[in-house]
């Protein structure tokens, strides 16, 4: 499913009425109904309060009221603002609701304290809409906090009130929803952090939208779900292949002290579906690593770093370097000197993830990639802050926008790893919507590189293995809260539940 900014959903909602003649009229009606549909079919009977801007998003809560009226419910609809500033679409149901003498109350400063909300009750919230940006003042801020003291669930239309569309933290008062039910399709923020933890449940209703309209390829966001990673996992080759054909992976990392993260991302490589897999590490950390993973061979790096050519000498599709490489000059002068030989020795994708990281941060600056390589990179907040020289809290209050960013400054495929994660391209962006909580444990960025290692040499779009590889890690940790307690899981966890979450997929389970 596409995800729209709210510049692009005004557009499509212009389209629709100018070049398909569907008039502004039937969209709202469709829009108020798919509100009023919802309530019906979830809850009781009862009194409804609706709080109405004087927007079209206000023009959908007075839809909504009528049809709620219809049904037997009790709307009572509250507006903020005065009646000569509702939109003319919007009157037409304001209209209605008073031909059918539904309560109406202009609310101001003056009689603010009359509101009044009874137990058992519901609001729909129908104040600001998608077109928001800045922050709520006066009695509208007033409604918000009133909204939000209350015990009744909430419904927002479209997107909860006072929360800009695009992405970025709110800058004042916003409502927080139980439930939001938004038209045509997904805002940015209803499926990105830190804005999704205040809509409740998401529901995207059809109003009418042209297909061709919410589907067009403009549109270069989409959500990654189980359809999108089916659809190109399903591209596997046939039977007829060897290991070669799955792919030829080297793992530079393991470094003394840090051998797991190494094993991780191998033993994650091989439960996804890989040929051939090689860590190299140094000489100590060589004898640790060697035979606990009986299908991965070892290379021991000297401690001059001068055989490090020897390492592509029979041909690497795939580098993995960063796993529990460390932060120290010998693992540095290595960093350097992998990346600086891997981009002449025909290596088709390099990922750099974890201590990898640290290094790239300056490496970008001084060393220009190779045009020919595909280059992944799989930042946390603080990794992406280290490479973007921007405060973390900067890029957590825009996940999207930063991590649209750093793909065009770097020009890798980026991986903005945390919930919701977002892959990106610098063009073309996905939002993860698989995982939970239970993803943030050691070393589950170790087996989430190795899953990516293992797509990339598998699936035909480097960016769309990446995002099956960040869905399939998600999907592990639900399938392992199905079972036990999110915080009980462990990256060895996560791999075990590696091949169920493939099969779960392509079986379309």
């Amino acid at each position: 499913m596409k995800v729209v900014t709210s510049d692009i959903m005004r557009e499509i909602d212009r389209r629709a009425i100018e070049e398909f003649s569907i008039p502004a009229v039937v969209l709202m009606n469709n829009a108020g109904k798919s509100v009023a549909d919802f309530i019906i079919s979830r809850f009781k009977k009862s009194t409804v309060y609706i709080f109405c801007g004087t927007g079209n998003n206000g023009g959908d809560g007075f839809t909504a009221a009528f049809y709620l009226f219809n049904a037997g419910f009790n709307p009572v609809i509250y507006i903020s603002g005065k009646k000569e500033k509702i939109s003319s679409v919007s009157l037409i149901f304001l209209d209605i609701c008073e031909k059918h003498k539904i309560p109406i109350t202009y609310i101001t400063e003056e009689n603010f304290s009359s509101i009044e909300i009874k137990t058992n009750s519901l609001i729909i919230d129908a104040l600001t809409g998608t077109g928001f940006n800045g922050r709520l003042t006066g009695v509208m801020s007033h409604l918000v906090n009133f909204i939000n003291t209350s015990d009744s669930p909430i419904i927002s239309v479209d997107i909860p009130s006072g929360i800009p569309s695009d992405g970025h933290t709110p800058e004042g008062d916003f409502v927080r929803s139980d439930y939001t039910i938004t038209m045509g399709l997904p805002k940015i923020s209803l499926v990105t952090y830190p804005c999704k933890n205040f809509c409740g449940e998401l529901i995207v209703a059809d109003i009418g939208f042209p297909a061709q309209l919410t589907s067009d390829r403009e549109i270069k966001t989409s959500l990654i779900e189980k359809d999108f990673v089916k659809s190109s996992m399903s591209k596997y080759p046939d039977d007829d292949i060897h290991k070669g054909n799955k792919g030829i992976s080297l793992i530079v990392g393991g470094f003394d002290g840090m051998e797991g993260a190494a094993l991780l991302s191998a033993t994650a490589m091989f439960r996804t579906g890989t040929g051939l897999v090689t860590i190299a590490t140094s000489e100590s950390a060589r004898h640790n690593i060697a035979g606990k993973i009986p299908e991965v061979m070892t290379f021991a790096i000297n401690k001059e770093g001068s055989n490090i050519d020897n390492l592509f000498s029979k041909g690497i599709d795939t580098l993995l370097i960063g796993p529990g490489l460390g932060r120290g000059d010998f693992s540095e002068k290595i960093f350097y000197e992998v990346m600086n030989s891997a981009s002449i020795c025909g290596v088709k994708n390099i990922i750099i993830d974890g201590d990898g990281l640290f290094f790239f941060a300056s490496y970008i600056k001084n060393n220009g990639l190779s045009k020919d390589i595909d280059y992944i990179i799989t930042p946390h907040f603080m990794e992406a802050s280290r490479i973007m020289s921007i405060p973390v809290e900067e890029i957590r209050s825009n996940r999207y926008r930063f991590a649209i960013e750093l793909a065009q400054k770097t020009g890798c495929i980026t991986l903005l790893k945390g919930p919701a994660s977002i892959v990106t391209d610098g063009e073309f962006t996905f939002i993860n919507t698989s995982g939970n909580r239970a993803l943030a444990t050691a070393g589950s960025g170790d087996v989430l590189s190795g899953i990516i290692a293992a797509l990339v040499n598998r699936v035909e779009e480097p960016l769309h293995a990446v995002c099956d590889a960040v869905f399939i890690h998600g999907l592990c940790a639900s399938l392992w809260s199905e079972e036990f307690p999110k915080d009980s899981m462990s990256s060895s966890d996560i791999i075990h539940n590696i091949p169920k979450a493939i099969k779960k997929i392509l079986n379309n389970q």
